[in-house]
């Protein structure tokens, strides 16, 4: 870094910074597929990597660090609990499934999608055991399974708008119960739902987070219930459950 950029970098605080960040990876990711933005992430490990130099794919600290996990892992395995019978589940977005598969014992049929094909194909070969329905599936655009429940954990904040939107019509018509973990900026001091590009950053950048009952979204459900909620990474990442009338 030259000693221009170096005395900038120290003189703006980061929330200043950050956007010249968002600017190049709207750059570097324009005009390409949700699928090859998210294959390129994983490729060039933009959420970092995992502790074995031998894994792939790492989906970042979010899906590993027990301060996110364990309180996420214990609310979601209670909430599971008090069905009459193990709902059948779509864990959209699974990534390298570290937590899907500590809720996979919770759940009935396991239907796991994510963009990014060889990420689903390796975790075919990893988790067989686990017997989970392993599917490369493009939310805005492919049509979705139908199950009682949807995850999609920490999946909208790294969308545009307009993914959001076209993913989430499809989901409400898909499923009774959709449980949705966000990052969000602290104190909810923050405008909700500033758009951004397809890409690896989250709207905290520009002190925004997604919330899915504000414009341009506005869902509508019978009953939210938020089941976790943790402080971490300079925000707050909260998992809302939305549970939508019978069809």
């Amino acid at each position: 870094m030259s000693t221009l950029k170096q005395l900038i970098k120290r003189a703006l605080p980061a929330a200043v910074v950050r956007p010249y960040e968002a600017a190049r990876q709207a750059r570097t990711f324009a005009g390409r597929s949700t699928g090859e933005v998210f294959e390129q992430i994983y490729a060039e490990r933009m959420w970092g990597a995992g502790r074995e130099a031998s894994q792939p794919f790492y989906s970042g600290q979010g899906s590993h660090d027990p301060v996110v996990v364990e309180p996420y892992v214990a609310a979601l395995t209670a909430w599971l609990a008090a069905f009459p019978c193990k709902p059948d589940v779509v864990d959209l977005g699974c990534g390298d499934f570290n937590v899907g598969a500590r809720l996979r014992p919770h759940c009935g049929r396991y239907v796991a999608c994510d963009v990014v094909a060889p990420l689903v194909r390796h975790n075919a070969r990893v988790f067989e055991a686990l017997e989970v329905d392993f599917r490369r599936v493009d939310a805005t655009r492919d049509p979705l399974p139908h199950a009682q429940v949807y995850f999609v954990r920490q999946v909208f904040q790294h969308l545009a708008n307009t993914e959001i939107q076209a993913a989430l019509a499809k989901i409400t018509a898909a499923c009774r119960y959709l449980v949705v973990t966000e990052h969000l900026p602290p104190n909810g001091d923050f405008v909700a739902n500033r758009d951004k590009p397809n890409g690896p950053g989250i709207r905290s950048a520009s002190r925004s987070g997604v919330v899915l009952t504000e414009p341009p979204f506005a869902l509508e459900a019978e009953d939210t219930v938020t089941l976790c909620e943790v402080a971490a990474y300079d925000g707050v990442i909260r998992t809302i459950a939305y549970r939508f009338a019978a069809v």
